[in-house]
């Protein structure tokens, strides 16, 4: 996750020295079908797969928490019984 936000970062210095003229053999290279820059393109794809990344952590977590708290029910469903049963 770092590396995305690190190579995000470094893009967008590359964009902005670009926008500012430094850099303007970035702008040269376009996109044929998004009328855009290769560094937006590059913007964007950072941008999605650092999104894609944090969608699939929270998932993830989400499914462990509702593992736990379905060996906790579990748990508690047996003794429940056994108190029953005696």
């Amino acid at each position: 996750m770092v590396i995305w936000i690190l190579v995000l970062a470094v893009l967008t210095i590359f964009s902005y020295l670009s926008d500012v003229g430094l850099f303007q053999f970035l702008q040269d290279f376009r996109v044929p079908f998004l009328n855009a820059s290769v560094m937006s393109l590059l913007i964007l794809l950072c941008t999605a797969a650092m999104l894609g990344r944090v969608l699939t952590k929270i998932r993830s977590k989400e499914k462990e928490t509702l593992g736990t708290k379905v060996i906790q029910l579990n748990k508690e469903l047996q003794v429940l019984k056994e108190k029953q049963e005696s």
